[in-house]
């Protein structure tokens, strides 16, 4: 696959086109980000740059050091969650060692780490499980075989204090791979598979969403068997493929049939789509879309979806975060998992591997291998991203304009997440025509680097006064980067 620094060009350059009308979009607090066109009507001289994240300088952030780790340690879908209550961040990281006792005589495990920062891990002295004569470990009691590939939510929304954790995972159940469920009140001690069958018997993977407030219920996307998609997005004849599936629930226990949302087209030959690892942000969902080449190697690129079912491929083919270069501990594989949002940051977690995905690797993996002097493991790293920083809108010295469609204004304050070295001014247009007050003249610009950077008119500190009014936004743009703005329901100074 190609870098995702080859991604960094711009998509879009002095080009217009517009979008059929349709009714104003109601621009609540979200903030609109720019990773497609949903509020957009036309653009002039702007181009779309996808942006990757940088990555912690002193990754790995964790390895598998332990006995009952060996050097093979991996995330799944969504394994890092942030209890508010307690001030930490939580890590579900997943391990296995051969052990004859278990199916296909490996044991797959879950291991709890810890950390206040982000950065800086712990594994907790759990107690809970006894590992070749002792239970001085951070492992998870596991299920009837397995407990592989976790997804771990904080469910607060749940009035039973019981429920607060909930866990989709991997298990063998009946000599076939199953996809389970586990509650806990304190992300420790777990009630597992509840009281009733397990899921998915056809799958064996899968990444949670959690509770999807705009359809009031929760949402996964399993792995699944597809052909490849043709180019209207409808299979093919061709052979069967990795693709990914969504299935919903009002309950935790009982969901809807798999439904195909995602599959590999024809213009990705030998590649597998193997795991969505979703999200929601602000007002839309995104996700980093497990592409699997079979040279053995995996990437993650960016996706973004509207209602969670539809989802598009933001830059097919080019990688969220490139894989390492030639000698690095992510110079194979990488694969991202949901992230965290926490002081004004995007914390992406995501496992890197320096060896093939091939069972020769993970044998030689569970005994320890060190090949000329380099520590062969799967790990775990870190990269940050900007706030909402996934995409911007950028213009040069020429500079640029963005037309947006029509929009129904909520909040008193409009803010821009912008990084400006020239300037950035924004008009207010009713019937094509800017609003008295609010032309692109009468605007005070906006420089400067900022998440939060307030919109103002020599007579309106904000759009107070055009609350519920359909208007356009035509923002100005001079050598500078847009990556998203709000309608702020605050009043700023």
């Amino acid at each position: 696959m190609r870098s995702f620094v080859g991604l960094c060009t711009l998509v879009v350059m002095s080009a217009v086109w517009f979008l059929p009308a349709a009714a104003p979009v109601r621009l609540g607090a979200a903030a609109q980000l720019l990773v497609d066109d949903h509020v957009i009507e036309s653009l002039d001289g702007l181009g779309r740059v996808f942006h990757p994240p940088e990555r912690y300088s002193g990754n790995p952030i964790l390895t598998g050091s332990e006995p009952w780790e060996k050097w093979l340690i991996e995330l799944n879908g969504r394994s890092v969650v942030y209890d508010e209550e307690r001030g930490e961040f939580r890590m579900y990281y997943g391990a296995n060692l051969p052990d004859a006792g278990a199916p296909t005589g490996t044991r797959y495990k879950i291991c709890l780490a810890l950390s206040r920062d982000g950065l800086h891990w712990q594994r907790p002295n759990l107690g809970l499980v006894e590992w070749e004569g002792s239970r001085s470990n951070n492992i998870l009691p596991w299920g009837q075989n397995w407990m592989r590939r976790p997804n771990v939510i904080l469910d607060p929304r749940d009035p039973d204090p019981s429920r607060r954790y909930k866990m989709t995972y991997v298990d063998m159940i009946g000599g076939r791979t199953a996809i389970t469920k586990g509650y806990s009140a304190d992300g420790v001690h777990w009630r597992l598979n509840g009281d009733d069958k397990p899921w998915f018997r056809r799958e064996h993977s899968a990444n949670l969403l959690g509770w999807d407030e705009s359809i009031g219920r929760y949402v996964i996307y399993p792995r699944m068997s597809a052909a490849p998609s043709g180019k209207e997005g409808h299979p093919t004849s061709g052979s069967r493929v990795s693709a990914i599936g969504r299935s919903t629930s009002a309950d935790f226990v009982t969901w809807s049939e798999v439904e195909l949302v995602l599959a590999p087209g024809v213009s990705d030959p030998g590649r597998d789509f193997s795991g969505l690892a979703a999200f929601t942000y602000e007002d839309l969902y995104l996700g980093w879309l497990w592409v699997f080449d079979r040279s053995k190697t995996a990437e993650a690129e960016l996706a973004s979806s509207r209602d969670g079912r539809n989802w598009q491929r933001v830059a097919p083919g080019r990688a969220f975060i490139p894989r390492g270069g030639a000698g690095t501990w992510d110079s194979e594989m990488i694969l991202v998992v949901a992230p965290v949002v926490r002081d004004d940051k995007i914390w992406i977690y995501y496992s890197g591997w320096n060896t093939p995905y091939t069972t020769e690797a993970q044998e030689k993996l569970t005994r320890g291998w060190v090949e000329n002097g380099r520590r062969m493991q799967w790990a775990i790293g870190l990269a940050t991203l900007r706030l909402d920083g996934f995409a911007s809108l950028d213009a040069g010295a020429t500079g640029g304009t963005l037309l947006t469609r029509t929009l129904q204004l909520d909040g008193r304050t409009l803010t821009v997440n912008a990084r400006v070295t020239g300037e950035l001014r924004v008009e207010v247009l009713a019937d094509g025509r800017p609003l008295p007050g609010y032309s692109a003249a009468e605007c005070l610009p906006v420089r400067g680097d900022g998440l939060r950077q307030p919109v103002r008119w020599k007579k309106h500190a904000g759009v107070d006064a055009l609350r519920g009014r359909a208007v356009q936004l035509r923002f100005t743009l001079r050598d500078g980067s847009l990556y998203a703005f709000r309608c702020d329901p605050r009043a700023r100074g």
